[in-house]
């Protein structure tokens, strides 16, 4: 008997070696609901003593939760308490910290709002001001657009200035742009233009041309502007007489989309010994590979100094064709180092496959189109993975117990603060924590950032068979099933579709496309909320499928009528059979995405059919 209660002591002991505190994330989240509720003085009851028993709590010591603690005070209002908790700090998430090309942190932009809000409320308008006035961005961030609309609307009292650029950017009213400034009107040509609202961006620029004194400066992103919207005899017209190098590119570049090669190549060929001479080189190289003129190809790129990622793939595509066994072996192997996210990757894995075990005509899968290639080779490269071991350890099953407590809370925020803090003991270089890590947040049905995750792991993830349905997941699958039911078809062309327009974001409003499914605003038939999943299934399937009936039940043509529109579908060269030679498509962008889309719908079709 006393042997078993030795037993039993030393199990609780090991038990509780291996459990994880959380008391501090259910404390800090009653403080949280208690606001929610209105209870502001409940909220900073709990809020006191969480500061007092959890100073070492992750969502403290990462000034996450000083925001809230702020905001409740405001919601009190005790103003000098919030501005100064307001004002210790902000927290900033790690994906912004490691971002190239930085904006403006969400964290801070929303605590800006509300200290602008408060100053306001203190009748120190000018503070107020100082505050509210960062918020309007000459840039383009979804994110970040419910609270530049808040602060345009407390300004535009006060300023006109303020109403003209809301009327602009949140009311489609360009009549304004006649009475705005110079500065103004060079803010809000890069804000639609990052949109890839090109025919607002155009409009606006043609306002600066009539400006001397800028036209010069904003020239370029004019041109830009007309090479979007395939304006190139204009773009010609424009640049006959330049000599500058950015306007010889660009013509090259109008040249190229109105496919009078021979013109593009002279062009490029005039960017030799300047800084424009490797972009010039690539791109008059990749004209010679469309027109299987392979040696000429070659020759360019073999003289390229500068290689980039796009440079050293038509270098491989170039040893396919000369079906140079040696050099292709070499690169392919330094090319998976540098560049394992490359869609071409699993072409080029098939040919070296078949190289290795002598296969006979191993080239042949460079000459196919893309749709058949892509579905080839996705199924032998799921056919030659292994599968992970799943099976969990004890200490696992504690963490994931933890995780998805903290996930029962329905803040997706305090699952990625617990994940991203040192309190739960995760290796995210091990595969099985990254495992644990996408699946505490998609049982909590936090899909977007599950998604997110996946993508941030993919590299490893992508080795395993049985993991990749975390990279290709079905969320959402009741809606789609129900969905695919009704509208007879492929259940693969609406995840591919959500996959591409939100990532699996169900508030997704990036470039006026709405919800999971993309749907531009000029088609929502009538006032549902069509960032509900399911709103937003029905009506975006009911759309996929008139595409899909359009385009003669061909996938290719389908995903890109829905996803791009029916002029960019026009503009594309299909075989017979509705598939696509990628070496056609002369917007280097464009191509890569379309391989993208491709790989995604061959990915859900293996995996799931």
């Amino acid at each position: 008997m006393r042997y078993l209660s030795m037993l039993f002591f030393i199990g609780i002991l090991f038990i509780q070696s291996f459990s994880y505190n959380i008391d501090d994330y259910l404390f800090f989240d009653k403080a949280l609901k208690a606001n929610q509720r209105k209870d502001y003085k409940e909220s900073e009851f709990f809020y006191r003593i969480y500061e007092r028993n959890y100073s070492d709590s992750y969502p403290l010591t990462s000034n996450y939760a000083k925001y809230y603690i702020a905001k409740n005070y405001m919601d009190l209002g005790k103003y000098d308490e919030a501005i100064l908790y307001f004002s210790r700090a902000v927290y900033v998430p790690e994906e912004y910290v490691k971002q190239e090309t930085k904006k403006t942190n969400f964290f801070q932009y929303r605590r800006d709002y509300y200290t602008g809000e408060i100053y306001l409320k203190m009748n120190d308008s000018e503070k107020s001001r100082e505050f509210l006035e960062r918020l309007v961005t000459d840039y383009y961030d979804p994110q970040l657009m419910i609270y530049e609309i808040k602060a345009l609307n407390i300004l535009r009292k006060s300023n006109p200035k303020y109403e003209r650029i809301y009327r602009a950017k949140y009311e489609d009213d360009l009549s304004v742009i006649n009475d705005m400034s110079v500065e103004e009107l060079k803010g809000l040509s890069k804000y639609f233009f990052e949109k890839k609202d090109y025919k607002s961006a155009k409009i606006i620029l043609e306002k600066l041309n009539t400006y001397p004194s800028v036209k010069n400066e904003i020239e370029i992103r004019y041109l830009e502007t007309l090479l979007k919207l395939n304006e190139n005899k204009k773009i010609i017209e424009l640049t006959t007489h330049k000599k500058d190098v950015k306007y010889i590119f660009i013509r090259a570049r109008a040249y190229e989309q109105l496919k009078d090669y021979p013109r593009a190549i002279y062009n490029y060929n005039l960017l030799d010994g300047t800084e424009y001479e490797n972009k010039g080189m690539y791109r008059a190289a990749r004209i010679y590979f469309k027109l299987e003129e392979y040696k000429k190809a070659k020759e360019i790129v073999d003289n390229i100094t500068s290689k980039s990622e796009s440079v050293e793939e038509l270098q491989l595509d170039l040893y396919l064709k000369f079906q140079n066994r040696n050099k292709f072996m070499k690169y392919y192997q330094e090319f998976r180092e540098k560049y394992p996210e490359n869609p071409k990757l699993g072409l080029y894995y098939m040919v070296y496959t078949k190289l290795l075990s002598n296969s006979s005509q191993p080239w042949n899968m460079a000459d196919y189109s893309i749709f058949f290639t892509s579905n080839y080779v996705v199924r032998n490269y799921i056919d030659s993975l292994e599968n992970f071991e799943l099976k969990e350890t004890f200490k696992e099953q504690i963490l994931k117990n933890a995780l998805t407590q903290i996930g029962e809370l329905k803040n997706p925020e305090l699952l990625d603060l617990a994940t991203h803090s040192n309190n739960f003991d995760l290796d995210v270089t091990s595969t099985r924590d990254k495992i644990t890590i996408i699946d505490s947040f998609a049982k909590s049905e936090f899909y977007k950032e599950a998604f997110e995750r996946t993508k941030k792991y993919k590299q490893d993830i992508y080795r395993y068979k049985n993991l990749l349905h975390n990279i290709y997941p079905k969320y959402y699958r009741n809606e789609v099933e129900r969905a695919r039911k009704k509208n007879l078809i492929p259940q693969s062309l609406i995840y591919t579709v959500i996959y591409m327009e939100s990532g699996f974001d169900r508030k997704n409003n990036k470039y006026d496309r709405i919800g999971l499914m993309g749907i531009p605003k000029e088609k929502l038939i009538d006032k549902k909320d069509y960032y509900d999943p399911e709103n937003n299934i029905n009506l975006g399937t009911k759309l996929l499928k008139e595409s899909y009936e359009k385009n003669d039940a061909m996938i290719l043509k389908t995903l890109i009528d829905y996803i791009y529109g029916e002029e960019v579908l026009k503009s594309l060269n299909f075989e017979i059979d509705g598939d696509l030679k990628l070496e056609t498509i002369s917007d280097d962008k464009l191509q890569k995405e379309i391989e993208g889309i491709v790989y995604t719908y061959a990915f859900y079709s293996a995996i799931y059919n």
